[in-house]
């Protein structure tokens, strides 16, 4: 398939791009967003006309990723996340083409789940918390009208947390192994952390972007009546204190968290943990990457960084 992605230069779509060349596709990257606005649908449009032959497939993964940004600007979370979703679909229309479309959402729009509602399905009640969730189920709702309403074949994914190299280092795992790697270095003499007995869902970016191509060849391949949600996760939850013992025992130190209170965050919810049953039952995915594996090669990364 001829595959176009949005936000391809992101943390995620650099693995996506490898994943779907693995896959056998061609891949066409949309420019960034210092030459194309993700809100601009005459410009996505242009881009859609001008890259030498129409998609088969889109993959969208281009907008806010990291809730804290949201929270401290929710108009331009809301523009790119819901503004970019509708301009694409828009464009697409405008060129004439109704390409199989993946767009990737958040488990953030279960908000603060209760105990009782775990795992998470696709069922599971939508209570979205703050800025960031509401705007990714926004932009779920919209890309669903556009597949009810103009006949797309459209995926949304509510992708649980996700990691592996090349991350940035404003989240937990990466920002937790460049302490600890300070710390191997004597630059420092314990590890600042805030909420550490939070439990979350972490799958590996390789294995996530496994699933994507998975869920896109479907769509393409056998477009569903109907749009489809679809979790992305590992079924699996492990503290934030279990992640910092890890990354200490890899490299061979004793943990010695102290808490941070301007790392606290009072909205946290205690646990998050998905079921990924469907994904599994459309593309026969699971997980295969140990987060010990995925936490030895954040390591490595973070040793060159620091």
């Amino acid at each position: 398939m001829r595959v176009f992605i949005t936000g391809a230069i992101g943390f995620v779509g650099g693995w996506l791009l490898s994943e779907l060349a693995r896959g056998g596709h061609t891949v066409v990257s949309a420019p960034g967003p210092q030459e194309l606005d993700i809100a601009d649908r005459d410009g996505l449009a242009r881009w859609l006309s001008q890259t030498g032959g129409p998609p088969d497939a889109v993959v969208h993964l281009a907008g806010m990723a990291f809730a804290p940004d949201a929270k401290s600007d929710p108009a331009e979370a809301f523009r790119v996340n819901v503004g970019g979703t509708v301009a694409l679909f828009e464009a697409l229309r405008l060129v004439g083409i109704k390409p199989a479309v993946l767009v990737t959402g958040s488990s953030d729009v279960y908000g603060q789940p209760k105990a009782a509602d775990l795992p998470l399905n696709e069922n599971a009640p939508i209570a979205p918390a703050h800025a960031y969730g509401m705007s990714k189920i926004a932009q779920e709702a919209s890309a669903i009208e556009a597949a009810v309403r103009h006949g797309f074949p459209v995926v949304v994914t509510r992708s649980f947390n996700h990691v592996g190299p090349g991350q940035r280092p404003v989240f937990v795992v990466p920002a937790m192994a460049r302490r600890v790697i300070a710390m191997q270095r004597g630059e420092r003499n314990y590890i600042p952390a805030g909420n550490v007995d939070v439990r979350r869902d972490l799958t590996d970016v390789r294995d996530v972007v496994r699933a994507y191509r998975l869920l896109l060849e479907r769509t393409a391949q056998d477009p569903a009546p109907q749009p489809r949600v679809v979790n992305v996760a590992s079924g699996k939850a492990v503290t934030v204190r279990f992640i910092i013992d890890q990354l200490c025992e890899i490299v061979g130190l004793t943990p010695r968290i102290q808490v941070d209170q301007s790392l606290v965050r009072d909205d946290d919810p205690v646990e998050i943990r998905g079921d990924a049953s469907l994904l599994r039952e459309l593309t026969g995915w699971r997980p295969e990457i140990p987060l010990r594996t995925t936490l030895i090669d954040v390591l490595a990364e973070a040793a060159k960084t620091v």
